[in-house]
């Protein structure tokens, strides 16, 4: 944080002396303005462009309305908003999120605190950049020796994930360097997309999943990430571009060269002396519903060669019930190899799907709802463990997902999940999204040219 740093703090209680002495801890320098009253923080509001980060005390953010004073300044603002609660009752974090909240921090929780600021001042830096290079771009002050400033900009104000909570599409802008022309679409983000495929942008990444179970043989477990490479060489999360490939009707494509490249590293990892890994490969519900990929799919795994129950297929619950004939077709070559099948988005109250499935699911997946609830308090330790039991009842193994805290592990331990995964278990850092086993670049053959036998 640097002295152009300005930070908007809005408690109707004020603590000026407590959050300043905190920031102190880390950052020298810094401006802080406080503000205590409705008055204050319209004045403040006024400005909206000043502020690289906005804190506000939980109550004060129901008390003054402040959700809908943002509403009226969001083009303009720069910052994050950051709420800040004491004790009880607690914020409902679903709700503050619709409303726009970047984050919500226990007042006594310091150290996670300052971490928190440190991340949206760096977005708001972001935010500025992206906004400055908009308007140069529309007032046609781009370079024309600039081969491409930029491809495409997503929206990333503060505004961008309102607008998608309220059911309008994500803004797409795509930048032409040359003339400085700012064209909107979905084609153009399409062709993008396109473009970074068909020069071998497609790469795997492998997250690990950490057995909980002390008492049986222990196997590596690996969940097969998919990212997409853009032109800075940045790595793409998969809700970047997968929404793009699914409309495209390229689904299928992409997740025949997933399977294909994730099965033969699988294959070289089991070459090497890792007969026991398991890897786990996501399959999306679309790419089932033609029967002509589920037999190319079946192909790969039966020429694959790799060791006998080494393979788990991650599914939605859609599949089970608009691809029943695909799927029981693909899930007889992997009963046949020892393979498996997991479903990865279940409720807690989803006892009847598991047991009317007990002969094609191995594995479920508690998502981040069920993880993130029992933190929150918002799903009950009962109906997890409930859940538990019902699926290890049927011969079904558990994994949590979204592992993030410390606090959740005891909940997971005391419901008898088998395995986790998420950033507790592997930190992110700056050069792959998770840490990974081995990182597969694509080849230079595009998906839908490497995929042969689909549909």
């Amino acid at each position: 944080m640097s002295a152009l740093n300005r930070i908007l703090f809005i408690d109707q209680k004020p603590a000026k002396d407590s959050i300043g002495t905190l920031l102190q801890r880390r950052w020298p320098t810094f401006e802080l303005l406080d503000v205590m009253n409705l008055d204050m923080i319209r004045a403040a509001l006024g400005q909206a462009e000043l502020w690289d980060l906005i804190l506000c005390d939980a109550a004060s953010f129901e008390s003054f309305g402040v959700a809908e004073l943002l509403r009226g300044v969001r083009e303009h603002l720069n910052a994050s908003v950051v709420l800040l609660q004491r004790g009880e009752p607690r914020v409902d974090i679903a709700q503050v999120y619709r409303l726009g909240v970047a984050d919500v921090v226990d007042w006594a929780d310091e150290e996670h605190l300052l971490a928190v600021c440190e991340r949206e001042l760096a977005n708001a830096l972001m935010r500025k950049e992206i906004r400055e290079l908009r308007c140069s771009a529309t007032q046609g002050h781009l370079g024309p020796n600039q081969a491409l400033v930029v491809a495409t900009i997503q929206d990333m104000s503060p505004g961008a994930r309102q607008r998608q909570v309220e059911g309008h599409a994500p803004h797409h802008a795509t930048v032409d360097a040359r003339g400085g022309e700012v064209r909107d679409g979905a084609v153009d983000q399409r062709t993008y997309i396109r473009e970074l495929i068909d020069a071998g942008g497609l790469t795997l990444e492998y997250q690990p999943i950490i057995s909980l179970r002390a008492n049986e043989e222990h196997r590596r477990m690996f969940e097969t990430l998919v990212r997409l490479k853009d032109r800075t060489g940045r790595l793409l999360a998969p809700s970047e571009f997968l929404p793009v490939v699914s409309a495209a009707g390229w689904m299928n494509k992409v997740d025949l060269w997933i399977l294909r490249r994730a099965l033969a590293t699988l294959k070289e990892m089991q070459q090497a002396g890792s007969e026991e890994i398991i890897l786990f490969i996501n399959v999306a519900a679309e790419t089932l519903r033609s029967e002509k990929t589920a037999k190319a799919m079946a192909a790969f795994v039966s020429a694959s060669g790799v060791a006998p129950g080494s393979v788990v297929i991650e599914l939605r619950q859609a599949v089970f019930q608009d691809s029943v004939e695909t799927l029981q077709t693909f899930a007889r070559v992997l009963r046949e190899r020892g393979h498996g099948i997991l479903v990865e988005d279940l409720a807690v109250d989803d006892l009847d799907f598991l047991t009317r499935q007990t002969d094609l699911i191995s594995h479920i997946k508690l998502g981040r709802d069920i993880t993130q609830g029992l933190v929150e308090r918002r799903i009950s330790q009962e109906s997890v463990n409930t859940l538990v039991k019902c699926a290890q009842e049927e011969g079904m193994r558990v994994i949590a997902l979204a592992v993030d805290n410390a606090e959740l592990l005891p909940m997971l331990f005391a419901a008898g999940v088998d395995a986790i995964q998420g950033h507790f278990v592997s930190m992110p850092y700056q050069t792959l999204m998770y840490p990974s086993i081995q990182r597969v670049e694509s080849s230079s053959t595009p998906a839908w040219q490497d995929a042969r036998g689909s549909s």
